[in-house]
């Protein structure tokens, strides 16, 4: 594909990624001496991300998607990281856990706080301020405490406040069942998502609120379109859709879990940043497969929405189908800013897509 087809087709299929029998994943490249030099001068942030996760009954470590672990993180010298707890697992679940989304996430949240947060692997940001330039062997990377799904709030104002005193500083409000809070964007495989909301529910509308007083990111991911448009016009801080990538459909509903142009201009619009990851896919004529692909992405992204509104999301530990070649896990992110020199970002751009735009938000909205 040559840079005129690409950028054609930057856009994007918006399919969903339920495909049987993934791409194998090549083996990490070897890293350029002038990438790996540049990368230590740039502050990584991962917008969402599951890194070393709990793993739930009946499953064991064999399940575990490690595309996004401690190791790799300190190994690339990420500054922080997400680490999203699943809000709506026992829905996902198939009546798998005995117990509410309330307590199953309060409890995937502990096992980070007692386990790699309190032995000092992981350092919990509270404030931007908290989140290093770099992490290393010595020097553990900032935690992001998130939820994925709003459904342990029951609609619930309060709860925001539990969870805000547990750390939580980010949360999507939508994950992929039609909740207290407003309609997801795609349903999960074959499960039931529920009646439609019609949009953000006044519930909804009240825990944004609440958030955005408190100092919480809201995460606008898996948003249905009506319901991402409503949190739009009424949200009072910058907004965040921590993992998808364009669409080239206008129409919302032939885009799986991917954006329109018109949802990533809303959301640029609040001054907040659209996250991209590295899945992959071929369908057609369209292709995201290659880190040039993903590069490629991102420099639409720059000329029709911002350098300002674009970052980085991986969803490591979360599963997606299929990686762009050669990505085994976030150390291979160098190969992404090689990339993305090839396409002709400065480097300044690529720190911004790296961290920089995300990092802003974070400072306006959790302090």
């Amino acid at each position: 594909m040559n840079r005129r087809e690409f950028l054609r087709y930057a856009g994007l299929f918006g399919i969903s990624f339920t495909f049987e029998n993934p791409f194998p994943h090549r083996e990490a490249f070897a890293e350029p001496g002038n990438v790996k030099a540049g990368i230590k001068n740039i502050r990584i942030i991962d917008a969402h991300a599951h890194p070393d996760r709990h793993i739930p009954p009946g499953r064991n470590a064999l399940w575990l998607d490690k595309s996004s672990t401690l190791k790799s993180i300190k190994a690339l010298g990420m500054a922080a990281s997400s680490f999203a707890a699943v809000g709506d697992q026992v829905f996902l679940g198939r009546a798998r856990f005995q117990e509410t989304e309330f307590n199953n996430t309060k409890a995937q949240l502990e096992w980070w706080l007692e386990g790699v947060i309190k032995s000092g692997q992981a350092r919990l940001a509270l404030k931007a301020s908290d989140i290093p330039e770099r992490s290393g062997p010595n020097r553990p990377p900032g935690a992001i405490l998130s939820i994925e799904g709003g459904d342990p709030l029951e609609g619930k104002p309060d709860r925001v406040n539990e969870f805000y005193k547990m750390g939580v500083r980010m949360m999507t409000l939508i994950h992929y069942r039609n909740n207290e809070l407003g309609d997801v964007m795609r349903v999960w495989r074959d499960l039931d998502p529920g009646p439609r909301n019609q949009g953000l529910t006044p519930a909804g509308r009240k825990i944004v609120e609440r958030m955005q007083e408190l100092g919480m990111v809201v995460d606008v991911a898996h948003a249905q379109t009506d319901t991402l448009k409503q949190i739009v016009k009424m949200s009072k801080k910058p907004l965040v859709d921590s993992h998808t990538n364009p669409c080239s459909f206008e129409d919302p509903s032939r885009c799986g879990r991917l954006r329109t142009w018109k949802e990533m201009e809303w959301v640029a619009r609040t001054g907040g940043v659209v996250c991209t990851w590295p899945f992959a896919y071929r369908r057609e004529s369209i292709s995201r497969m290659t880190f040039l692909d993903w590069a490629g992405e991102i420099l639409e992204m720059k000329r029709r929405l911002g350098m300002d509104h674009v970052g980085l999301g991986t969803d490591g530990g979360g599963h997606l189908s299929r990686f762009i070649e050669g990505y085994r896990d976030v150390r291979d992110l160098v190969h992404l800013t090689k990339a993305m020199q090839e396409v002709g970002f400065a480097q300044d751009e690529i720190a911004a897509y790296m961290g920089g735009n995300f990092y802003r938000v974070l400072q306006s909205c959790i302090g």
